[in-house]
């Protein structure tokens, strides 16, 4: 689903399938946290635009409070997709 997803130009770091539930979590940050990132508002809209199918579960936002402005250094997406829509 990473790679799918970068083809699909989501510029996404990290993507784990649940085994429980089926879901995917996406992952985004830039390397070594230094610079933020979108929210994962922005991110789930993002999948929703390449993957219409998709159904959003839960956002995550990591916010450096210590930092000036409270930037997002981390974003989580969990959302449910068929791996069929794969192929």
């Amino acid at each position: 689903m990473c790679r799918h997803l970068v083809s699909l130009g989501i510029d996404v770091q990290k993507v784990v399938r649940k085994r429980e539930t089926g879901d995917y979590v996406a992952d985004f940050f830039v390397p070594q946290m230094q610079n933020p990132t979108a929210p994962a508002r922005e991110w789930a809209r993002q999948i929703r635009r390449v993957l219409p199918s998709a159904s959003i579960v839960d956002t995550h936002d990591t916010v450096a409070s210590w930092r000036a402005g409270e930037p997002v250094i981390y974003a989580t997406v969990a959302f449910r997709y068929s791996a069929e829509n794969l192929a």
